[in-house]
């Protein structure tokens, strides 16, 4: 069980990003892995990256394989789970590249720069039923990818060749396959985010409770075609993201309301699947965001040139335990003494202001003062600081006994 969507800002930024749900432990990281990484698939064939890449990853079998990822094109791409539909070539397919499923998405991001890009040598690549190490078994996944230009699609193995299935509504969860999700989204076009208005029956005008009628009806499990429609609901109608931190925070937003606590969907095997981890690509950027199960900040590692030169494999550890920012006190701006002390501060910058040249520490306030405030004021302002200099040491007095 997992949930993709693809975002876009205001200024131009496309985002792909996805919730991981799985009941075995992942204990991904964000990894870079440098150009001219090799890597082996099952058979033993080595296969070698020309492009860097950075997403959630994990050594297994000698290997780092990943979950999702971006490279260093602003090719994107995330696994999901495909449980009943996804179909695999049993047996190696001669004179193509056959690989694990998921081997796939390391294979992608190290040799592609683009959705077209790879579109061309599809018909190339066979997927192959093999299992998976660590888990000991065959995992059925689908893939959904972005690119720089703003194409998103999703590939859904079904025996033999890939294709590419397009996404329109820019949502992925799990089965049943893609068509079916979109098509379902036609019994919920009554769901908007305006309120429904009164109806009479009969003689009695019924009135809504209170605010979200609009959303009466709004699918509330983790089911996928729940997740599905949610994900598209909330994606459509939140309010759209200016730029990246925006989008970011848009995300979170959206994918929080597809996230599942430990504890709420419980397996036939008594297996807990639960969100692992909520991460975010922004494609322009090569910036990736993640927040794990155990912590709710959010860790952001970024594609660089320095990280491409230098040619390491980098991990990002991001805590496992709950961080908490803890701001400074500050004093509220009620205090007596506080304020008169800012008044007369600002009242000596005033006395010795001259037009054009402003200065002292309440420069920012003194730029709204033009010469007539000062002509018809400046007798009032000196009778008061004269009225502060015949008193200064009663205000000292009184600073005194506010320390104590």
């Amino acid at each position: 069980m997992c949930t993709s969507i693809f975002t876009k800002t205001k200024d131009g930024k496309h985002f792909l990003a996805r919730t991981m749900d799985f009941s075995f432990p992942l204990e991904g990281n964000p990894v870079f892995l440098p150009r001219d990484y090799s890597w082996h698939v099952l058979d033993g064939k080595e296969m070698t990256n020309k492009y860097a890449m950075l997403g959630t990853g994990r050594g297994i079998a000698g290997n780092y394989i990943f979950t999702d990822g971006i490279n260093e094109h602003g090719l994107a791409i995330a696994e999901l789970y495909l449980p009943g539909e996804a179909v695999y070539n049993k047996k190696d397919v001669k004179g193509k590249n056959n690989l694990a499923p998921w081997e796939f998405l390391n294979w992608t991001l190290g040799n592609y720069k683009s959705i077209n890009n790879l579109e061309k040598d599809l018909k190339n690549i066979r997927l192959i039923d093999k299992e998976l190490p660590i888990l000991n078994k065959s995992i059925p996944l689908h893939f959904i990818l972005a690119d720089l230009t703003g194409h998103v699609v999703v590939i859904e193995p079904s025996g033999g060749e890939l294709k590419f299935k397009e996404n329109p509504a820019g949502v992925m969860t799990n089965t049943p396959d893609l068509e079916w999700h979109t098509q379902n989204l036609r019994n919920y076009i009554h769901i908007q985010p305006r309120q429904f208005s009164s109806k009479k029956y009969g003689e009695f005008t019924a009135t809504p409770f209170s605010q979200g009628t609009g959303t009466t009806g709004l699918p509330g499990g983790f089911t996928p075609s729940q997740r599905f429609v949610r994900a598209a609901f909330f994606k459509e109608y939140i309010n759209e993201a200016r730029d990246e931190e925006e989008g970011v925070t848009n995300i979170w937003q959206i994918l929080n309301t597809v996230r599942i606590p430990k504890g709420v969907v419980i397996e036939d095997s008594e297996g807990e699947d639960y969100t692992q981890y909520l991460a975010a690509m922004c494609l322009e950027t090569k910036s990736f965001y993640f927040t794990s199960y155990e912590n709710n900040q959010i860790t952001r590692a970024e594609l660089t040139d320095e990280l491409i030169e230098n040619g390491d494999i980098v991990i990002f550890e991001v805590p496992r335990n709950q961080l908490y920012y803890t701001p400074k006190g500050k004093v509220a701006q009620e205090n007596a003494f506080t304020t008169v002390r800012e008044v007369i501060e600002l009242l000596d910058d005033i006395k010795t202001t001259k037009k054009g040249q402003i200065e002292g520490k309440n420069k920012h306030l003194l730029k709204k003062i033009d010469d007539k405030f000062l002509n018809e004021n400046i007798s009032n302002i000196k009778d008061f600081l004269d009225i502060i200099e015949k008193n200064k040491d009663q205000l000292k007095q009184f600073e005194k006994n506010k320390g104590k």
